[in-house]
């Protein structure tokens, strides 16, 4: 078995030759997963498959010949075979091969949308790690001054030696958590490389500053009828049930098995032929096993609908509620809450330079402000997560559809 396997040419595809743009926005990201992504090209042969199958399905079979050689007084005799319920079989079976790879068609736009969503978490994910790394250097930067100057005051008898040696440690930590940043922004830079297929090359690229989001118009009820009219996967539920009944259909029909046959035997210069028909008999087996193993696959198929449309659902309203709820989040902090911690912050610094106030409130503060703004990161990273998300709960991705991400009454 492995002696025949080895005999086998194998091909193996070489890397990735698309160019890694410089400047990758979310959309462009996503179109070269779906252009480039090994796993998601693994997927569409069974596409491939499908089709082969359908060829398969509309093939006739061979007609049989039988031959029974002279031997003493035993005269010549042949046969001729030919299983003529293929003929009426052959419509059945093909029907039944274009709805399995319709299904198969719809499985794989769910999972490009699968691919489109991963790709553009992995773009928020990069994003918010590149923007921690920048606080946690702003961070380091700002403590060390705070350091350095504390001890400038404590030479000027201003300031005690506790709160000169809490701001070397605070200083000391913020040096490590900006060292320690970048290799969290390379393990998610690798993660997005790899979905986008590039994990062989070694090219960079910078992500696009302003993330792609989506704008939604529509109420919750809206979106939900949309996702179930536009979901692949709820479509390939559906195939799923037409082709377990026309599967069920097939299993009735091939219990009835007619060849037609031509026979002929002779001796010497003497030869008789003529036709006839082998017809299989249903006695003993009427194809109850086949029927029955049918109608399980089709409630099991209708089953699988219902719960597919019920995810569906429930995947739209979770995420509408979560999309909505991070534009709020975001909203609040940038409009309401990072200007006043960064007055608190620049009152702060100003009263302990002037010697109103310990180290400690200026730590305080500066530490909360650090805080919100990490928190406004956070933010917008929850937003692209839930935007990526209800597009994809939603069906309708703008890197797979022509349109700008816009879904609107």
């Amino acid at each position: 078995m492995l002696a025949s396997c080895k005999s086998i040419p194998v091909e193996i595809p070489a890397a990735s030759s698309l160019p890694v743009p410089d400047m990758l926005t979310d959309e462009r990201a996503a179109r070269l997963a779906l252009e480039n992504n090994a796993a998601f090209l693994e997927l569409m042969a069974d596409l491939g498959i499908a089709e082969a199958e359908f060829i398969q399905a509309g093939e006739l079979p061979n007609p049989g010949l039988a031959v029974l050689f002279p031997l003493g007084p035993k005269q010549l005799e042949f046969a001729a075979k030919l299983p003529v319920e293929a003929l009426w079989l052959r419509p059945k079976r093909e029907s039944v091969a274009r709805s399995n790879a319709d299904m198969i068609a719809k499985r794989l736009m769910q999972d490009g949308l699968d691919l489109v969503r991963d790709t553009k978490i992995a773009c928020a994910d990069l994003r918010l790690a590149e923007r921690k790394a920048q606080l946690a250097k702003e961070d380091a930067a700002l403590l060390a001054n705070f350091a350095d100057l504390a001890g400038r005051r404590e030479e000027a008898g201003d300031i005690s030696e506790l709160e000169v040696s809490t701001a070397e440690t605070d200083a000391l930590q913020a040096r490590i958590d900006r060292d320690r940043a970048p290799t969290d922004v390379k393990i998610a830079r690798e993660k997005l490389r790899n979905l986008l297929g590039f994990s062989a090359q070694r090219a960079d690229f910078t992500l696009a500053k302003t993330p792609g989001l989506l704008r939604v118009d529509r109420s919750e009820a809206s979106l939900v009828k949309l996702a179930l009219a536009a979901r692949p996967d709820l479509r390939a539920a559906e195939l799923a049930m037409e082709v377990e009944g026309k599967r069920f259909g097939l299993a009735q029909a091939e219990v009835f098995k007619v060849a037609a046959i031509f026979d002929s035997n002779g001796f010497g210069s003497s030869f008789e032929a003529g036709p006839g028909l082998d017809v299989t008999l249903p006695i003993f087996n009427n194809g109850e096993g086949a029927k029955a193993l049918a109608d399980v696959r089709f409630r099991k198929a209708a089953r699988h609908y219902v719960s597919v449309r019920d995810q569906i659902a429930m995947e739209v309203r979770q995420f509408y509620a979560r999309y909505q709820q991070a534009g709020r989040d975001l909203h609040a902090m940038r409009d309401e809450l990072l200007p006043a911690l960064r007055r608190t912050a620049n009152q702060t610094e100003d009263a302990w330079k002037g010697g109103e106030v310990t180290y400690l409130y200026v730590l305080e503060s500066n530490r909360r402000l650090q805080a919100a703004r990490l928190r406004e990161a956070e933010f917008l990273a929850d937003l692209q997560r839930a935007s990526a998300e209800l597009e994809r709960s939603i069906g309708a991705s703008s890197a797979m559809v022509s349109g700008k991400g816009v879904i609107s009454s």
